[in-house]
């Protein structure tokens, strides 16, 4: 998460710097809204020679119309548009072997799966 204050990810913060440090050639794009902030922050990651996905249900905008075209656009000319669920499988391929489901890893367990309760020491 990036604290900003213009519509570009990019602009007054320092991801970029923090990218080339660790050697990022990629970048992950959600927020709000598609047609503003995100189209951003798309076109100045592209312009900084990242690689852009933009991950489709991760953003969204007032209307469905606009939130449509923008990922239309971006889609064509400057970011490859994919489901959320294909971006975190990827993620999870990248787990160790044990991880094998998106739902395992996803789904909420419920607090007394997480650690014992005092009492039942």
């Amino acid at each position: 998460m990036i604290k900003k204050q213009k519509p570009s990810g990019f602009v007054g913060t320092n991801p970029a710097s923090y990218f080339t440090l660790f050697g990022c050639d990629s970048v992950i794009v959600v927020g709000t809204t598609t047609s503003g902030c995100v189209g951003a922050t798309v076109v100045d990651a592209l312009s900084l020679n990242y690689r852009v996905t933009l991950a489709e249900e991760g953003c969204f905008d007032r209307s469905g119309a606009s939130h449509a075209v923008s990922l239309c656009d971006m889609h064509a000319k400057y970011a490859d548009v994919v489901a959320t669920l294909e971006i975190l499988s990827y993620f999870i391929s990248c787990l160790p072997i044990y991880a094998t489901s998106p739902r395992a890893i996803l789904a909420p367990q419920h607090r007394s799966e997480r650690r014992p309760n005092r009492d039942s020491r």
